[in-house]
């Protein structure tokens, strides 16, 4: 067992020392390149550069290698071949950016005819909500009018969505995601008090236009659009306290069972959705923290006396003497989710050249 141990470590510590020592002869390749294209002898880089471009650059001395290239390239004046170079450098680094001060003109000229914006970018998201009840008109069939309870009851949703990029910060995206919904009502005289929980399930479509800051590890973004509403369905639960009961100075609580009250609901409503919150940058990806409002434009309530076939409702004349106010629903929610962005380096269908154009500068020979 000792032996076989011994043979394992041994094995990994050459592979890490051959790992090492790939990684040092790729970057005294980088660095002879480097001498060579000082040197004015460009045409024998793709060669010497070729073995650890296919097989031991890392990620940051293969956007090194593709540059050195692009700029041999375009002093060869061989266009296509320094549009495939930088092209690649986009593929190692979706996130490059060209910059004049940094690179040369010729190069940040070149740069302008690509992007690597992606073209969709998925979306995942899991969190809390909670409900709040804005009444349109009030009904009663109590002595004491149901109040809207003003504690903070906790749903939950989760949800995805896909963002069509117009550019680097504006975007429009559209999401799906199902969201758990609760809030409660009460009415209270000198004998009882009848607190209504409902719980509702529903489908939130939200289309919205988004803006981004495009750059550093902590992305700020903001946005706002319309969203359609589905509910799925919803439970009313009943408690009673009886403050008297079973006798003077006592309480005694009740509860009915769940009743379904589909049919006092509207199933399709519509809202106005704004939000913002912040991405943070974790290699290519980033997981980012949601907040958004949700605030209701259309009456859920229908039907409040009656049921689905017309008859008066049990609800109201039998059992807990229950008729909702015609209301509206807002939603506040706070989510943490995932993005992966579809990177998709291409050279646009129409090169933007900005200033440098407007100021006629052409490819120099560094």
């Amino acid at each position: 067992m000792v032996r076989i141990l011994l043979v394992v470590f041994l094995c990994a510590s050459l592979s890490v020392s051959c790992l090492v020592a790939q990684n040092i002869d790729c970057e005294q390749t980088l660095n002879a390149a480097s001498v060579e294209f000082d040197a004015g002898r460009f045409y024998g880089l793709p060669t010497l550069l070729k073995q650890c471009l296919d097989n031991g650059f890392s990620k940051e001395q293969k956007v090194r290698a593709y540059l050195l290239l692009t700029q041999a390239y375009l002093v060869l004046d061989d266009p296509i071949a320094a549009e495939n170079s930088y092209l690649q450098l986009l593929n190692a680094d979706p996130e490059y950016v060209a910059n004049p001060v940094r690179d040369p003109v010729d190069v940040y000229y070149l740069s302008k005819k690509f992007t690597s914006t992606p073209i969709f970018t998925p979306t995942f998201r899991i969190g809390v909500n909670s409900s709040f009840v804005h009444s349109i008109y009030n009904l009663n069939t109590n002595s004491s009018p149901l109040s809207n309870s003003k504690t903070l009851i906790i749903g939950y949703q989760v949800g995805t969505g896909l963002e069509w990029n117009i550019n680097d910060r504006w975007s429009i995206g559209l999401g799906v995601g199902y969201a758990r919904k609760i809030f409660k009502s009460t009415g209270k005289d000198n004998s009882s008090q009848l607190i209504f929980a409902e719980k509702q399930d529903w489908i939130d479509v939200p289309l919205y236009v988004k803006y981004s800051v495009d750059s550093g590890k902590i992305r700020p973004f903001a946005y706002a659009g319309l969203a359609a509403n589905f509910l799925l369905g919803s439970k009313l639960s009943f408690d009673q306290v009886d403050f008297n009961s079973p006798g003077p100075g006592t309480q005694r609580v009740s509860q009915g069972p769940d009743e379904r009250i589909n049919f006092k609901r509207n199933l399709f409503n519509r809202s106005l959705v704004l939000g913002g919150g912040a991405k943070y940058k974790i290699g290519k990806n980033f997981v980012y923290v949601d907040v958004r409002y949700m605030a209701g434009l259309t009456n859920l309530a229908q039907n409040p006396y009656t049921t689905s076939n017309g008859q008066f409702d049990p609800l109201v004349s039998k059992y807990y003497g229950y008729a909702s106010d015609f209301f509206r629903l807002d939603n506040l929610s706070i989510s943490v989710g995932y993005v992966k962005p579809l990177y998709n380096p291409r050279k646009k269908k129409k090169a933007v050249t900005g200033l440098l154009q407007k100021l006629g500068f052409r490819k120099r020979v560094k």
